[in-house]
């Protein structure tokens, strides 16, 4: 279980400034709506929106791109998170899945979940199968609150889970701030968890 809690030396600026050093790639499970994860993750990465690949674009090639010294979607607007919609283990191109070009290029993966009936099993599949492919994973967020109560993800998904996407503009915009706050933090602390065990590739030492 991740516990991000608010600090002094904490600013908003800060968190989203440590995002920046960061890249992943977020892949949206069934029955998850691709346009609103692009859209709330675009909140959560201080205005850069993930770039969502072509349906036939090769994995390895667009890895490859965003690891140049210019990859060809450069842009102060994009970032280099990835939104994968396409089945990570199957073949895109030359024998290339999503799964061997993410290990190849040491890149952790978010998985969206959606609160229906089912999401968990589905959760936890992709988990393995990331597992199996040697992916290194971020871990798992719900778009909008699970609507299971007696479910605790964070004590019983068995992976690690970083809350949820939080959905429209909620009791108040300070709330909604908070939670994508808190998101943020999340995400920065797992990556660092990743650093330090060198699962992935880190792409700056700020924050």
């Amino acid at each position: 279980m991740l516990e991000a809690t608010p600090c002094s030396g904490a600013s908003e600026g800060t968190t989203q400034g440590r995002l920046g050093g960061i890249a992943g790639v977020i892949y949206p499970l069934h029955g998850v709506d691709p346009q609103a994860v692009a859209e709330i993750m675009t909140s959560v990465l201080g205005g850069r929106r993930p770039l969502r690949p072509a349906a036939d674009a090769d994995p390895f090639h667009v890895l490859g791109q965003l690891a140049s010294d210019k990859p060809a979607a450069s842009s102060s607007v994009h970032g280099s998170w990835l939104l994968v919609t396409r089945e990570l283990a199957a073949h895109h191109g030359p024998g290339a899945s999503w799964c061997g070009a993410l290990a190849a290029f040491r890149r952790p993966l978010l998985l969206v979940a959606t609160p229906q009936a089912g999401w968990e099993g589905q959760a936890r599949a992709y988990g393995a199968l990331a597992c199996q492919s040697r992916v290194s994973l971020l871990g798992v967020a719900s778009l909008g609150e699970p609507h299971a109560p007696h479910f605790d993800p964070a004590l019983e998904l068995g992976l690690p889970w970083l809350g949820h996407l939080p959905t429209g503009e909620g009791p108040t915009a300070q709330v909604w701030q908070e939670q994508l706050w808190l998101l943020r933090e999340r995400l920065w602390l797992r990556w660092w968890q990743l650093c330090r065990t060198e699962q992935v590739t880190a792409l700056s030492t700020k924050g």
